[in-house]
């Protein structure tokens, strides 16, 4: 099955309601969940997810009509990994530690076509955001505009567009391409989740208007980064 992962499809589709939410977490408990071969971006001691929220929709495997698409809402943490060897010094990439759809079907065939390592949860919108998952959970609230933004967070997460995977002892690099990335900093509160202990909130952003976009068909770099 894992051969399914390696099949050179492009994917395209729109972005809606992107939410950007960040956090630190101690490098002690996310480096055992990280396959040998990918090395998790150090910042003093901290790592960063930089968890997405979004409406993805009209998706399907470049070329094909509308008709074909399927929509979904995705949530995922991206952890922030080392790669500025391959991008002429500039960290870009991130690794899912655990991405999350209410849809099983969707969880079904992500596992078998990607590396988002999907699993079921409960979405709810009301009175904010909040994900379920058996004893597990985080929430949020997002508020006003932050003004001035933290430029230098930005920058990182802004900076985001390929995710590593390792297939059988293999680096595997997914491009994301899309003209335009406008994120702006919001105000997020009543942050709490327990799926890190020592989570702890860095800022979080939005975009405003619908991104097209193509999701590369996974290329192979090497052995690690």
């Amino acid at each position: 099955m894992k051969l399914l992962k390696q099949i050179p499809i492009t994917y395209q589709g729109e972005l809606h309601e992107v939410k950007l939410i960040n956090f630190s977490v101690n490098m002690e408990e996310v480096i055992p969940l990280v396959p040998a071969g990918i090395k998790v971006r150090d910042f003093d001691g901290k790592a960063i997810i930089s968890m997405v929220n979004v409406k993805l929709k009209s998706m399907r495997p470049t070329g094909l009509p509308k008709g074909l698409s399927f929509d979904y809402q995705h949530v995922a943490f991206r952890l922030l990994v080392e790669d500025s060897t391959l991008n002429e010094g500039e960290n870009k990439g991130i690794f899912f530690l655990k991405s999350f759809s209410d849809k099983p079907m969707v969880v079904w065939s992500g596992n078998l076509m990607t590396n988002y390592r999907l699993s079921h949860a409960q979405i709810s919108k009301v009175g904010g955001f909040r994900l379920d998952q058996d004893e597990h959970y985080i929430r949020y609230q997002l508020t006003d505009k932050v003004n001035p933004e933290d430029k230098e967070l930005k920058s990182i997460i802004g900076a985001i567009d390929r995710a590593y995977a390792m297939e059988e002892g293999k680096l595997m690099k997914t491009l994301i391409q899309r003209e335009t990335w406008p994120i702006e900093q919001v105000d997020c509160i009543n942050f709490e989740t327990n799926f890190f202990t020592s989570a702890k909130l860095l800022g979080a952003f939005e975009v405003g208007e619908v991104i097209h976009y193509h999701w590369l068909a996974p290329a192979l770099v090497g052995n690690h980064l």
